[in-house]
């Protein structure tokens, strides 16, 4: 399996948008600014620790035109996404809820051998569960040890960006698709305008493109701010959807919303100019809400501050007070966390993940320890800091007996499981 290295420190520039990746307006205001930090998923062997570690600006834009909220730097994608260390098949509940979503998706719009095609298809496990079915499937993920775990399991894998000619190439080989899928891919995208053109040429005529992706509201109700990383280059809400799938002939059949990554909505978009009248009143919530005014936004940096103060103060007195806390999971949002609350391994000494790629490996910046969940017994931590706040439940079901024993979970919310 391919392994990231340290990112080399002459090929770390980002590039700033100055127009909305939506409706390419330049009237961009920043919300938030949460410095220069590592990019999320670099982890580092025990040999990099001492190499230099590239920051780049991370700060959250509003398009005041479109109400679009997008990252204000672009970190290239190769540097992000070629050597990736999340694996969909980690996670129980998420294997369960993506093999719901595309036996139901499957059943909706497919045809007997029917193309299905998945964009940012990780290790082929929403794929796989197709399996068995009179189907054709195809995942596109730009991770070359994701794709190589995918196709040896099963899955044939395309290991590119998605993009319209890529979109051309899979027509002229295998026809179009009944069914495209992609979920947490599409906030990963910085031309959004090529993935709908990609989509416009794949999709077949009666075919639907279903994408699920975190939701602006719940991330501002919620505080999600730990969210925010150099992946996740759009923060979603319906209307600036509609917008951009209304300029490429494609239509928001249906949204709903759905409880995972914090708060997500499921989008159905087909050909044409659909309008449904659900979709009318979520986006008059949303400007209800003002979601698309600058004034909206503006307590979140000393709300943002406010939390960082607080969970590092909270820490400190933990360690005064002779108890240990150490991390569980090691998730981007865990190192956006670390770093910007300056958490080093003085107040955190140690991480546990249970993905075997990232044993071994340190948090980017901070450089905490990655170890596997066995190690728990032999610390004897008194409380578990869930950094993977949106597994929550599974892990606290995964620790049940380190709760029975006396031990406490909190998020970095400070909430008690």
């Amino acid at each position: 399996m391919i392994h990231p290295g340290p990112l080399e420190a002459d090929s770390s520039a980002s590039w700033e948008r100055l127009r909305c990746r939506v409706c390419a307006s330049d009237d961009l205001v920043e919300v938030l600014s949460l410095g220069e930090l590592p990019a999320a998923n670099a982890y580092l062997r025990p040999e990099d620790l001492d190499a230099p570690e590239p920051r780049f600006p991370l700060s959250l834009r509003l398009c005041e035109v479109c109400g679009m909220v997008q990252l204000g730097h672009v970190v290239p994608p190769d540097l992000l996404f070629r050597s990736y260390l999340f694996f969909t098949s980690s996670s129980v509940r998420m294997t369960e809820h993506f093999s719901k979503l595309m036996n139901g998706m499957a059943d909706a719009f497919t045809r007997p051998k029917g193309l299905v095609v998945e964009i940012g298809s990780n290790d082929g496990t929403a794929l796989r569960s197709l399996a068995g079915r009179d189907l054709r499937i195809l995942g596109v993920d730009p991770s070359r040890n994701l794709s190589e775990i995918a196709t040896a399991t099963g899955v044939p894998t395309i290991d590119e960006f998605f993009t319209e000619d890529l979109a051309t190439r899979i027509v002229e080989t295998h026809g179009q698709a009944d069914l495209i899928v992609g979920c947490n891919v599409l906030g990963h995208i910085d031309d959004l305008d090529d993935v709908c053109r990609g989509v416009k040429a794949l999709l077949g005529d009666d075919g639907a493109f279903v994408i699920e992706i975190p939701y602006l509201g719940a991330m501002l109700d919620r505080l999600e701010w730990d969210t925010i990383y150099h992946e996740h280059l759009s923060y979603f809400a319906v209307a600036p959807l509609r917008h951009l799938f209304t300029r490429f002939g494609l239509g928001l059949r249906e949204v709903e919303f759905v409880p995972v990554h914090g708060g997500s909505i499921r989008c159905t978009v087909v050909h044409g100019d659909v309008t449904a009248p659900s979709i009318d009143d979520l986006i008059e919530a949303e400007t209800a809400k003002r979601l698309a005014d600058r004034r909206t936004y503006a307590p979140l940096p000393d709300m943002v501050t406010g939390h960082q103060r607080a969970l590092r103060s909270w820490l400190e007195e933990q360690g005064s007070e002779g108890r240990t806390v150490i991390g569980y999971g090691a998730p981007a949002k865990g190192s956006v966390l670390l770093n910007s609350c300056r958490i080093g391994p003085e107040l955190l000494s140690v991480v546990l993940d249970s993905t075997p790629a990232k044993q071994g490996l340190h948090m980017p910046g901070t450089h905490q320890p990655i170890l596997p969940p066995g190690a728990l017994e032999e610390i004897g931590p008194d409380i578990l800091l869930v950094l993977a706040w949106n597994h929550a439940s599974e892990i606290a079901e995964r620790e049940h007996h380190f709760r029975a024993g006396g031990g406490r979970l909190l998020t970095p919310y400070l909430d008690e499981l």
